[in-house]
């Protein structure tokens, strides 16, 4: 294992108080709450570890009644550093109605109301609550794993912030699959647990050498919740394969290939081998999980056509679940709408598979200081 000595470590963690916290959301409640046909604020999750936690908020508006967003609004980094730490990233932005069928993208999560009407969200069946887990697993993969964690080790240099919330983030895929297969597995929760006690303790210990070694056990299991995954679709028939020949998707940042007969220990060095020599990185993933992105770029929408502008493929398959996929891809793509209409920086999309957007004249900035960066 490498040591703490070898490593740049930089972005450290800030020490703030649960009261740092509420004053926070006091604030973007009261900036944002009197946006125009805004309905509610919710806050999804909380923070268990003050100064390592973020807040994760979402702004539910009437659809029906859109206009832009005020310019002082539009950009989550005009807001001061404090505000910007401890809420660490962009909101999120969805439709009412959207709102409403949100457990077909997070069939388990829990909203807290914090500003605004309280939206009744629908309940959908045990078997629509099952594909939406799966659904849920495969676009966490391919937008996170391992490329989360990979970099990191390779370069050696490490986001002290963003790794502790990168790793306990693993917690819930590894609580995916083990409720989709049912089956526990012991090495990965005694991962957590080690992950829990850092995060707890890092104001008291900052141990950088454990955060290495949780790193670099993370990307093991990242490659272990993939594979089980990719059997788990296999043994229960939900995507059936039916012609030869990888699927490459290149979507900004988000690069990914699909490959037939993959293994875990020859991707990841395939991986660590485009990161030593500086190419481009792709995530290399199990063809298994293309066709859930394929489906994605049949329907009408810019994220959808996105992601069909950047797909190579020529893959015969079938998928179970397309229908799970149709109600994922209808309220990503009305998202992408909404960030239009509002001409907001922030996420497009629970899921927007590198697609920005280009509505307004900080985006259109925005946009071309990311074409130059990159």
């Amino acid at each position: 294992m490498s040591k703490a000595k070898d490593y740049e470590f930089y972005n450290l963690p800030e020490e703030y108080s649960p009261a740092d916290y509420n004053e926070v959301i006091d604030y973007i409640i009261g900036k944002y709450s009197k946006i125009k046909n805004l309905v509610s604020i919710y806050e999804w999750g909380g923070p268990s570890t003050p100064g390592i936690s973020d807040i994760d908020l979402i702004f539910v508006f009437d659809y029906g009644r859109i206009s832009a967003m005020p310019f002082s609004k539009r950009v989550f980094h005009m807001m001061k550093h404090k505000f910007r730490y401890i809420a660490r990233h962009p909101f999120f932005y969805i439709d009412d109605a959207s709102f409403k069928a949100i457990r077909y993208v997070y069939p388990d999560a829990e909203f807290k109301l914090l500003h605004g009407n309280k939206i009744k969200i629908k309940k959908i069946s045990y078997r629509e609550n099952n594909f939406s887990e799966i659904a849920l697993i495969s676009d966490i993969i391919v937008r996170h794993y391992p490329r989360d964690f990979l970099e990191q080790s390779i370069i050696k240099s490490i986001n002290v912030r963003d790794m502790l919330l990168r790793l306990n983030s693993l917690k819930y895929s590894t609580k995916i699959i083990e409720k989709i297969t049912k089956e526990k597995n012991s090495r990965w929760n005694y991962t957590l647990k080690q992950i829990e006690y850092l995060r707890k303790n890092w104001f008291n210990e900052s141990d950088f050498k454990s955060l290495i070694s949780l790193n670099e056990d993370t990307i093991k299991i990242s490659m272990s919740i993939t594979e089980k995954f990719r059997d788990f679709l296999v043994n229960n028939d939900l995507v059936k394969i039916y012609s030869r020949g990888n699927v490459k998707y290149e979507g900004r940042r988000n690069y990914a290939l699909f490959i037939k007969s993959w293994q875990k220990e020859k991707a990841i060095a395939s991986m660590s081998n485009l990161i030593e020599n500086n190419q481009t990185f792709f995530s290399i993933l199990p063809i298994e999980l293309a066709p859930q992105q394929i489906e994605y770029s049949k329907h009408k929408g810019a994220i959808s056509r996105y992601i069909r502008n950047k797909l190579k493929n020529g893959l015969g398959y079938k998928l179970e679940y397309s229908d799970i996929i149709r109600k994922r891809a209808i309220i990503f793509n009305k998202q992408a709408e909404l960030a239009a209409e509002l001409k907001h920086s922030d996420f497009v999309a629970f899921f927007s598979f590198g697609y920005r957007n280009k509505s307004g004249i900080n985006n259109l900035i925005l946009n071309l200081l990311r074409s130059y960066r990159d």
